[in-house]
């Protein structure tokens, strides 16, 4: 990690500030505990975890969108419900708690790729491999040569145009956006987190529907490689203010930034748009694209090692917390680091080992975890708790008591519907990043719900194995 001696110091001011805010925001709460004051001798009955998580598989069954809207926009098949809200007033996008239904391939992909491994464990639960077949021909959908994009190409609302190659754009389709400007500028390019979430679901469902496989590439890793953090000109600001340059990380957008041509920093109804104009470098992106790279045994692919180097480095100068350009939610970051590690990236253990630590420091007495972003935590809290089940070996790591635990706050928290399906509040999966990280927000309660039943899934495989 090169960093110069003033980005040294303004990541040393940062830090402290923010370890200052955590340790307030604790000590108010009073939320610290150890491991061992939550033991207790009743463990989680399984039967209810069993019940509960078939619940919840039957809600995730009941909410995909089984066929597309007439109108080829309003939806689309083999989805989950999403939500893109705005949290604020934003001049020339809307009001505060403006926004609607978001189609995309991120909610899909990543609850597909929650779904699949449930099927392998608990192979009972009969109906996921069919919400699997229609997750994957969307994510096949958003596919644009060798990578994928987090959008629908839909035609332009604002605007009408006759430029070949964008009659379509990607765009939002029903947050509306009402400036032409404005809507060109979400006509982003593929990316790197779509993409490695939709290799991670193609390999998945090819494990589990082996007779209606998809071909899967060769090589991903050259998808990648090109698209790194390195001998760059000018670093994006957010990575400058929190002290991320010259990492030889992967980046987000896999699209060349013209970092000296200040006329690419506007959108434009010509061409793809990068946000703001620079690429970025986000640890929940790496962390996914080490997950992608580790399932198609790549992890020779140039740049795995620098960009295990800036995800430790980040947990290791408490930096978990703001190393996610798109993701505010606290734990969300501890999560995919032990999603990555447990698919075999084990370079990542320095990382995974601090992300432990301080999610058993920060469990609250009732098995819950906080979250300073209002409604989210029973959602940060499913990403506390599925980063203690996927990290393992809970005897050396004394995590047992606090799995323990979190599984009944998870069943306290969980929402029986008069249906007899079960799902969980939703809360910030992802957010607009950089200004709008806090501005805008996605919400699923889907993607929530299937974290809910990730963690059921991997606790009772662990105690039906003890």
């Amino acid at each position: 990690m090169a960093l110069t001696t003033l980005h040294r110091t303004l990541f040393r001011k940062r830090v402290s500030r923010i370890a200052l805010c955590a340790s307030l925001v604790t000590g108010l709460a009073g939320t610290s505990t150890v491991a061992a004051e939550l033991s207790t001798p009743d463990l989680p009955n399984l039967d209810e975890a069993r019940a509960t998580l078939a619940g919840a598989v039957q809600y995730l069954d009941q909410t995909q969108q089984k066929v597309s809207a007439p109108d080829g926009e309003d939806f689309f098949s083999g989805e989950w419900p999403s939500y893109m809200m705005t949290t604020k007033n934003i001049r020339f996008v809307g009001r505060s708690h403006h926004g609607g239904y978001d189609s995309n391939n991120f909610t899909v992909s990543s609850i597909h790729n929650i779904l699949a491994p449930i099927h392998q464990r608990q192979p009972w639960l009969t109906q996921i491999p069919a919400m699997l077949d229609l997750s994957m021909e969307r994510i096949l959908s958003y596919r644009t040569g060798d990578s994928f994009n987090f959008w629908p190409l839909l035609p332009p609302k604002t605007y009408s145009t006759n430029i070949r190659g964008f009659e379509k754009i990607r765009r939002p389709n029903h947050f509306v956006i009402n400036h032409p400007t404005l809507e060109a500028g979400c006509n982003v390019p593929n990316d790197a987190d779509d993409t490695a979430v939709s290799f991670t679901a193609m390999r998945n469902y090819n494990e589990v529907r082996p007779e209606k496989s998809v071909e899967v590439p060769k090589d991903i890793g050259s998808i990648f490689a090109p698209w790194r953090d390195d001998n760059r000109v000018i670093p994006h600001f957010y990575n400058f203010l929190t002290g991320v340059t010259r990492t030889g990380a992967f980046m987000t957008w896999l699209w060349p930034e013209r970092a000296l041509n200040p006329i690419t920093y506007w959108p434009s109804k010509r061409r793809l748009y990068i946000p703001y104009g620079f690429n970025d470098v986000d640890c929940v992106v790496n962390a996914n694209v080490l997950n992608a790279l580790a399932r198609y045994s790549e992890l020779d692919t140039p740049g795995v090692e620098q960009a295990c180097e800036f995800v430790n480095w980040a947990f290791e100068s408490g930096h978990q917390n703001t190393c996610g350009v798109y993701y505010p939610s606290p734990y969300n970051p501890h999560y995919v680091v032990a999603k990555a590690y447990h698919a075999g990236a084990t370079c990542l253990k320095p990382a995974l080992d601090r992300a432990v630590s301080e999610i058993l420091e920060k469990q609250q007495a009732d098995g819950s975890w906080a979250s300073h972003i209002e409604g989210d935590a029973v959602h940060t809290g499913l990403y506390a708790l599925n980063t203690l089940l996927y990290a393992g070996d809970t005897q050396s790591r004394g995590t047992g008591p606090a799995i323990d635990a979190g599984i009944r706050s998870a069943l306290q928290s969980r929402q029986v519907r008069e249906n007899g399906t079960v799902a969980w509040e939703p809360g910030v999966f992802f957010s607009g990043g950089t200004f709008a990280r806090y501005w805008i927000f996605w919400r699923s309660e889907p993607y929530t719900t299937a974290l809910g039943a990730e963690a059921l899934s991997l606790y009772l495989k662990q105690r039906e194995a003890n």
